[in-house]
């Protein structure tokens, strides 16, 4: 990720209100702060009982071609009350970028976690998850 889309998508974090609407999904704005946390402290390992799971990869990977909503990992549904509860928005959105920055100074020697779907991936791989599910999100928000 280059030092401008890192940056695009801090401001666009920054930009998220609690009054914004999602466009699509029941999540509000705080609980997509959250979620979207939730993915880099999985691909840090921080967080406990994640198991792989079964899915369709062909359909996952065709779902992502037409920029559909992906299945939500087990654990981390916030509609479902999982993952890390929203607390003050403009605090969750400081705690989301910080792991973005960590995420974007680790290098390609850092092991990360397990993804459920995927297994063991790098850094690489993780990345591209990472920005496709923060601009999926955002723009669920008009951000």
């Amino acid at each position: 990720m280059t030092t401008e889309k890192k940056e695009e998508l801090i401001n666009r974090i920054m930009a998220v209100s609690p009054s914004d609407k999602a466009r699509f999904g029941q999540m509000n704005a705080g609980q997509m702060i959250c979620h979207c946390t939730d993915q880099l402290r999985m691909a840090f390992g921080e967080i406990a009982g994640l198991k792989r799971q079964h899915v369709d990869m062909v359909k996952i990977r065709e779902m992502a071609l037409r920029n559909e909503t992906l299945p939500t990992v087990d654990g981390l549904d916030q509609i479902a009350g999982e993952g890390t509860k929203p607390g003050e928005l403009e605090r969750d959105k400081q705690i989301l970028v910080d792991y973005l920055n960590r995420f974007m100074e680790s290098d390609e020697n850092t092991e990360f976690s397990f993804h459920p779907y995927y297994d063991e991936i790098g850094k690489k791989q993780w990345e591209r998850l990472v920005i496709y599910h923060l601009n999926h999100h955002l723009a669920q928000f008009g951000r």
